[in-house]
C-alpha cells in the first residue's frame, strides 16, 4: 500500500531541505571463584579482542553534549554541497503504510566521502507493543556523542512538525501530544546531518584514511521494558552499551565518489545503485572505501562477501572460506542463518565487531595471518560470524547481560573447530582461553567488570568454560537440542538469563546448582 500523500509531501520537503543543510564539518565486590588450572601455550594471543596493552592510547572519548534547546529548530543557511537524497526507486516496493509488529526504518542518505559527512532523511514507523501507554519515545542517537557530530534540522510526529523534544548526549526523547496506547502506531520524520569523527581504538564509527564506517548512524527507538523503562544505557569503558529491538530497514544511499565500494548489512537490489532491504534485523550498517577488494562465495542459500585491502588477498580469501564453513556449521547446530547475506570487512579497528549481516575484523589479523588454523583471523572471524545467531537472531541486553551473546559466541568457536578441525580443539582452548587463566563472574556487566582484560576474562572466557561444563553435565543431545530451541523460541526477541535457564530446564533436569555457584554471582 502506498504511503499517505501528507507524509510523502512532508518527507519530500525535509529531504529537499537537506540539500541546503550541510554545516562545516565541525569490580565485582566479591572474591572471584576459583578457576581451572590453565594449560600452557607457547604463543599467547593478545586478544580477545583488544591488544594486551591495557594502557594503549585511545582517541578522545566522546563526552556527553549539553541538553539541546528544544525551540526553535535552526533555520538552515548553509550552501549546499551535496545533492539531496533520492526517493526510493519506483521499482522498489515500499513498506506498507500500516506499521508491522516490528519498527520500520526508511532512510535516504547522501554520503560525502571526502568531506566525512552524511545527510539523512529518515521515516520511523513504530507500533507500541509494550503493554502500557507511552507518553514519549526514547531514541538512541550515537553520533551526538561527538561534539558537532549530529545536527538536527527537522522533526515531525504524525505529519506535524514538533519542537517538543530533548536531546541530551546520545538520548533523544520525543514527547507525544497524546499518549500512545498499546497497539497504537506513530510515525516520525527526522532530517539531520552527520559529521563523522575519526575512528580509533575506542570506536569503529567514523572515518580513517582507508574507509568510512557507518554504524549506529541513525536515531532508533530503543526497547522499552515496563519494569525498567527505556533501555538506553550510558557508554562504559568496556563492552557494548546499546540494546536493540528487531526491526525492518529500507535504505537508499547516494555517494559522492563513484569509485567507492560499499559493504553493507544486505546486498543492494538496485543495479548500478544502492538500495537495500533488511528485515527482522537489529541494525543496518555499511562501510565505504575506494580501496576494497571483494571476494564472494556461498554457503547454501547464504551469499558471503569478503572486503579486504590490497596486499591481504590471501587472508581475505581465507576468512571467506572459514566464514562459509562457520555459517554451515552454525546453521546445523543452532538453526537457520537469519539473513540472505554476510559481509566480512577488514577494518582499522583493534578487534572484531558484529552487526546485522556484517562483521568487522582488525587489519592486523589479516596482516598476521600465517595460513594456520588457530589464529586471530580465523578464531575471531568465526566468533563474529556466530554473533549472527547470538546478538542478531537472539538479542539481549549487551550492557547488563553481555554473557548471553559473548560467551555463546566464544563457545561457538569451540564448536567450529570441533566440527571442522577436531585435531585442533585442544590448541584452540590453549590459545583462546586457558593461556589467560581467566577469572571473574560470568554475569558481570560492563559497568562492574573492571578493566577490559578482567571483563573479557570473566564474560567471554569463563563464559565459554561454563558452557563447556554445562554441556558435559547435561550431555550433548540435550545441550544442542537446548541451543536449537533457545534460538527458535527467542528469535527476533530480547532474551534474558531467565529465558536461557528456563529453556535449558525444558531439555534437562540435571543438577547444575554447583556450576551456577562457581560461575555466576547472582544466578542460582
Amino acid at each position: 500500500m502506498p504511503r499517505s500523500r501528507s507524509l510523502a509531501a512532508l518527507f519530500l520537503l525535509t529531504t529537499g531541505l537537506l540539500a541546503g543543510c550541510f554545516p562545516a564539518a565541525p569490580s565485582p565486590s566479591t572474591q572471584p571463584p576459583p578457576t581451572l588450572t590453565p594449560q600452557p601455550f607457547p604463543s599467547v594471543t593478545p586478544t580477545p579482542f583488544l591488544p594486551a596493552e591495557e594502557t594503549a592510547t585511545l582517541s578522545p572519548t566522546p563526552s556527553p553534549l549539553p541538553t539541546a534547546t528544544p525551540t526553535p529548530l535552526p533555520t538552515p543557511t548553509f550552501t549546499p554541497t551535496l545533492e539531496p537524497p533520492s526517493p526510493v526507486p519506483a521499482t522498489a516496493e515500499p513498506f506498507p503504510s500500516t506499521p508491522s509488529e516490528r519498527t520500520q526504518y526508511t532512510l535516504y542518505a547522501s554520503l560525502d566521502y571526502a568531506g566525512h559527512r552524511l545527510g539523512v532523511g529518515e521515516v520511523i514507523r513504530y507500533r507500541n507493543q509494550t503493554g502500557v501507554p507511552l507518553q514519549s519515545l526514547a531514541l538512541a542517537v550515537e553520533p551526538n556523542r561527538w561534539p558537532g557530530g549530529f545536527s538536527l534540522y527537522f522533526l515531525a510526529v504524525n505529519d506535524q512538525p514538533t519542537t517538543d523534544f530533548s536531546l541530551d548526549g546520545n538520548r533523544l526523547e520525543v514527547r507525544l501530544a497524546e499518549p500512545l496506547d498499546p497497539g497504537g502506531a506513530v510515525t516520525l520524520v527526522i532530517q539531520y546531518m552527520l559529521s563523522l569523527p575519526q575512528t580509533s581504538s575506542a570506536h569503529i564509527y567514523g572515518y580513517n584514511y582507508l574507509q568510512a564506517n557507518l554504524v549506529d548512524w541513525y536515531p532508533f527507538i530503543v526497547p522499552y521494558d515496563p519494569a525498567q523503562g527505556w533501555l538506553l544505557h550510558p557508554p562504559a569503558g568496556v563492552g557494548e552499551h546499546l540494546v536493540y529491538d528487531a526491526a525492518d530497514f529500507e535504505v537508499t544511499l547516494e555517494v559522492s565518489d563513484p569509485a567507492l565500494v560499499i559493504a553493507a548489512s544486505a546486498p543492494s537490489d538496485l543495479p548500478g545503485g544502492y538500495h537495500y532491504r533488511l528485515e527482522n534485523a537489529r541494525a543496518f550498517v555499511f562501510s565505504a572505501s575506494p580501496a576494497y577488494r571483494v571476494s564472494v562465495t556461498t554457503a547454501g542459500p547464504v551469499t558471503i562477501a569478503s572486503y579486504y585491502f590490497s596486499g591481504e588477498a590471501a587472508a581475505g580469501e581465507a576468512i571467506l572460506s572459514h566464514a562459509a564453513r562457520a555459517v554451515t556449521t552454525y546453521s546445523a547446530r543452532f538453526g537457520p542463518y537469519p539473513h540472505a547475506s554476510l559481509s566480512l570487512v577488514e577494518a582499522l579497528h583493534p578487534d572484531g565487531m558484529e552487526y546485522s549481516g556484517l562483521v568487522f575484523l582488525n587489519r592486523d589479523f589479516y596482516r598476521q595471518y600465517d595460513g594456520s588454523v588457530v589464529n586471530n583471523l580465523v578464531s575471531i572471524g568465526v566468533h563474529e560470524t556466530a554473533h549472527q545467531w547470538w546478538y542478531e537472531r537472539v538479542g539481549n541486553d549487551q550492557a547488563l547481560e553481555p554473557w548471553l551473546d559473548e560467551a555463546l559466541a566464544v563457545y561457538a568457536e569451540e564448536i567450529y573447530y570441533e566440527d571442522n578441525y577436531p585435531g585442533w580443539v585442544n590448541a584452540w582452548w590453549a590459545f583462546r582461553v586457558n593461556a589467560f587463566d581467566p577469572r571473574g563472574w560470568v554475569d558481570a556487566d560492563i559497568y562492574t567488570a573492571g578493566s577490559f582484560r578482567a571483563y573479557t576474562d570473566a564474560v567471554y572466557l569463563r563464559g565459554a568454560r561454563f558452557l563447556q561444563a554445562l554441556r558435559q553435565r547435561v550431555g550433548d543431545e540435550a545441550f544442542f537440542a537446548f541451543l536449537q530451541d533457545y534460538a527458535a523460541q527467542m528469535s527476533g526477541r530480547r532474551a534474558t538469563a531467565a529465558d536461557f535457564f528456563r529453556i535449558l530446564r525444558q531439555h534437562s533436569s540435571a543438577e547444575i546448582s554447583d556450576l551456577l555457584s562457581a560461575y555466576f554471582r547472582s544466578i542460582r
